[in-house]
């Protein structure tokens, strides 16, 4: 238990120190929850019993901005694009050679991954600020060597010489040509060219202090909580991602391009649904997209799904989060059967892995008349939970207790706080419960 609370409290410290150089951060519940374990966090058995609630509170959202989020993993995807440019062009680059030898590790990167680190290393970061670490953590990753060698080999060649033989017309002794077959060597110039990669966890995580780890562990748990979306496909999808929002080669044509969504390889005729409450704007088909549905609300948010094998909606329908709108297929440009999911707020794209729920689900809770998404917000003063709270230090952990004359177990000193303070009206919670 000791060594439990002592993670605690560690991860406690680190939240306080970041809260008080960003103290304009807009208290959400996870918020909440973080503040009150840097206090909870004081009192060791408090503390400890509350270890595996932390891990979903803490460590649970992304602090930074969605838009730095994005262009901080484009930085990333960038230098990878320029990486896959460098190999293609290596026979341009190193002619001369009889053949190229290729011993190439993939390419590519776990979004979910990068962003986790930077949030438990910087918590609150601009993409700017962490430019040269992305570029650090990208030349960990990736190894690109050549080297080149001879090789004596052997082949068959056929040769024409000439011998002495006898016309049988005139008997007179004359030359003939004739063809055969001689072993012979040669040398071959080979360049070889070698990738080695490593994950994100081997290039970067594994150099983090214990406590920015286990905030590493429990972002890429929860994928940050900024799913607004729900999940277009009944499954795991991310298991199936083949390319990536970003900066990326075409798959059929080979240019350089910005990738505005990500592409999902599921067989075709697997059902589609809507990620979100809405109006279907556009339900059409064009030869880039090929089928296509677009599906708009009054918030400025909007996800798109294309290369359907069919459609079920049209334009103008109202539609709910959930419902069916057509089936995984491979029609206008696309290398197979695929969906291709986009998602923007107010006219600007966004990363779907992070808007996206991967899986069945929300992870927020849903007005049941309405089926929106309701906001995690509270409408009191945390300046005045925070000195609630503190009003209570060094109470004794009582199991049980919700309130001063009692003294407090952790869910009883959170809802007491809550409701005293007038941050929030919970009443008496359990753990659960909050």
């Amino acid at each position: 238990m000791h060594a439990e609370a002592e993670k605690v409290a560690g991860i406690a410290r680190r939240l306080k120190e970041e809260l008080s150089r960003h103290r304009s951060i807009v208290i959400g519940a996870a918020g909440v929850m973080g503040l009150f374990i840097i206090i909870m966090a004081t009192l060791a058995s408090c503390g400890a019993i509350f270890t595996e609630g932390l891990s979903t509170v803490v460590g649970s959202s992304y602090q930074s901005k969605p838009q730095e989020i994005d262009s901080a993993d484009l930085v990333m995807t960038q230098l990878e694009m320029e990486l896959q440019d460098e190999i293609d062009a290596i026979e341009s680059t190193y002619p001369g050679y009889d053949e190229y030898e290729y011993n190439l590790d993939g390419i590519g990167h776990d979004p979910i991954s990068l962003i986790s680190y930077l949030s438990a290393k910087y918590t609150d970061f601009t993409a700017p600020q962490v430019n040269a670490e992305i570029e650090d953590i990208f030349d960990q990753m990736y190894d690109l060597s050549t080297s080149e060698r001879e090789e004596t080999r052997t082949r068959t060649v056929t040769k024409t010489g000439t011998r002495e033989t006898i016309d049988p017309n005139t008997g007179n002794t004359i030359e003939e040509e004739y063809e055969y077959e001689e072993e012979e060597e040669y040398t071959v110039r080979i360049l070889s060219v070698t990738l080695k990669s490593k994950s994100i966890e081997e290039a970067a995580v594994s150099n983090l202090p214990s406590e920015d780890k286990d905030l590493y562990d429990t972002y890429t748990g929860t994928k940050g909580l900024l799913q607004y979306y729900y999940s277009p496909l009944a499954l795991d999808w991310q298991s199936y991602i083949k390319s990536y929002y970003g900066y990326r080669k075409n798959p059929i044509i080979g240019n350089l391009e910005f990738h505005k969504g990500v592409d999902i390889a599921v067989p075709e005729g697997t059902e589609v649904y809507a990620s979100q409450t809405g109006t279907v704007t556009q339900a059409a088909y064009d030869t880039h997209y090929g089928n296509f549905i677009v599906i708009e609300n009054d918030k400025g948010y909007v996800s798109k799904y294309a290369h359907l094998s069919d459609v079920t909606v049209t334009a103008g329908q109202e539609i709910k989060h959930g419902e069916l709108i057509g089936h995984t297929g491979h029609t206008g440009s696309s290398t197979g059967s695929e969906l291709h999911i986009e998602c923007l707020y107010n006219g600007d794209y966004y990363n779907p892995v992070f808007y996206f729920e991967n899986g069945e689900g929300s992870l927020y809770p849903v007005d049941e008349a309405t089926g929106e998404l309701i906001p995690i917000e509270a409408t009191g003063d945390a300046a005045a939970l925070i000195a609630e709270a503190e009003k209570y230090l060094g109470y004794p952990y009582v199991w049980g207790g919700s309130s001063p004359s009692t003294s407090f177990d952790c869910s009883g000193f959170v809802s007491w706080c809550l409701n005293a303070s007038g941050y929030a009206d919970v009443g008496r919670q359990t753990a659960q419960g909050l």
